[in-house]
């Protein structure tokens, strides 16, 4: 009785050392057994002490396996540490920028010639000299819409309080006919530095019009500009209060009227926008909520000539819109805008026609569109819709354009790789003044790789 309790005691320190490095980690392996002196007197046989080394040798190695398999389960489940974000790219004065744009083809075919084959705002007459008939179609293929922009965005400490943003983007939809079509010439689409101070925002270049803030789905060349689709992007002043919380907002702008359709009556050298010496005045009220939103503008711009045209060397432009938009769920939508106007020419209105040439009046215009869309998958989207320009006839002189009106179909789908696909189809009219209609089926299709 007395050796098997020897015996126990001898054990119990091996048992707490292998409890211990169970829980502080992997047990090391046990020393090697000393060389037994083969000179000291041989000990008796004890089957109760044999047994107990043996179940103690067992326990050890059982507590080791276990030990290792809990540091194997603990890497197994320990998470990967995260990549480190680069850091945006910056320059030389800790300016902040993000390069992002497109790489696009467009292929575009048309039944009958229309005023471009690639950027169109009407359909041309088959009593033009130049058209000869109803079946006179075309084809294009161009990759103008490529896209390049940088977001910059200035230090957080360099106003206090006060956050300095710019944007600069260009695409290559320029100078047709000046170079070869494999040389297109870069066009600035937006160049402009913001100022936001709490809920007001001064933003100062060029960018969107103010009015008629919205654009239909299809034709991305000309947004349906001349044909129900007012505003273009143009030099501008802007002011923008739009507290966070609340759901009005408003704003107003001084642009550069001739911005766009370079007016100089008298040919004096000098675009008669700024012959007036004063820029244009554009407004919008605007309201929102979770599904609906509701805008109100209108605009006013003057024109002078140094010499008079028709009769006349004061011209003005105004006009006063809507626009909406209202998402039914998640998958229905509709937007639209409804304009009327006078001499329109300069923000894409009148069908291009802003003065009657032979008494140098002013052409009244109105007009929208209308696009109700769908979104069948979360990469898919469906629109139809109509847009409209319709100038009033009596102001229009013989030849000119009396109305303009489309109805399209459009198709979009994003791919996998960061590419778009789409298809849009338009059958477009053009009433001509004492000529034919032109008449129109427009296919335009293109790819793109975002970035």
């Amino acid at each position: 009785m007395r050796s098997t309790r020897s015996g126990v005691l001898k054990a119990l320190p091996m048992l707490v050392l292998a409890r211990t490095a169970s829980a502080d980690g992997p047990v090391p392996a046990a020393p090697a057994p000393p060389t037994p002196d083969r000179t000291a007197p041989t000990r008796p046989q004890d089957p109760v002490r044999d047994d107990l080394q043996r179940q103690i040798d067992e326990l050890r190695r059982l507590v080791q396996e276990q030990a290792r398999e809990i540091e194997r389960l603990k890497a197994d489940r320990r998470p990967a540490q995260p990549a480190k974000p680069p850091a945006p790219p910056s320059t030389a004065t800790r300016e902040q920028a993000g390069f992002y744009g497109f790489a696009r083809l467009d292929v575009i075919s048309d039944s009958n010639q229309t005023s471009n084959a690639q950027a169109p705002f009407f359909v041309q007459s088959p009593s033009n000299g130049g058209v000869r008939d109803t079946s006179n179609g075309t084809f294009a293929m161009h990759p103008r819409l490529t896209r390049l922009g940088w977001n910059l965005a200035a230090p957080a400490d360099t106003l206090k309080g006060t956050r300095v943003t710019g944007k600069i983007e260009m695409d290559f939809q320029n100078a047709q006919g000046v170079t070869a079509e494999s040389r297109p010439v870069p066009r600035l689409r937006h160049g402009y530095l913001q100022i936001q101070r709490g809920a007001s925002t001064w933003l100062l270049g060029q960018t969107w019009d103010l009015i008629s803030p919205l654009f239909p789905s299809p034709n991305d060349d000309t947004l349906m500009w001349n044909a129900g689709n007012l505003g273009d992007r143009r030099p501008q002043i802007r002011w923008t209060h739009a507290p966070a919380a609340a759901p009005l907002s408003f704003a107003v702008a001084l642009g550069l009227t001739g911005a766009i359709d370079a007016k100089d009556l008298d040919g004096n050298g000098v675009r008669d926008g700024e012959d007036s010496s004063m820029p244009n005045i554009q407004a919008r009220v605007a309201w929102k909520n979770a599904r609906t939103a509701l805008g109100f503008w209108a605009h006013y711009a003057e024109e002078a000539l140094s010499g008079a045209f028709a009769g006349q060397r004061h011209m003005a432009s105004h006009s006063f819109g809507l626009d909406f938009a209202h998402r039914f769920d998640s998958r229905w939508d509709l937007r639209g805008e409804y304009w009327a106007g006078r001499n329109l020419s300069d923000f894409r209105g009148g069908i291009g026609q802003g003065v009657a040439a032979a008494t140098g009046a002013e052409i009244d215009s109105r007009g929208g569109w209308l696009e109700l869309g769908i979104q069948t998958s979360p990469t898919h989207r469906l629109a139809l819709g109509y847009t409209e320009d319709n100038p009033s006839d009596g102001d229009v002189a013989a030849g000119g354009r009396i109305k303009n009106y489309a109805v399209f179909l459009h198709n979009r789908v994003r791919l996998p790789g960061n590419m778009e696909l789409g298809a849009n189809y338009l059958y477009w009219l053009t009433r001509w003044k004492g000529l034919a209609t032109g008449i129109g089926h427009r296919l335009n299709a293109f790819i793109q790789h975002n970035f």
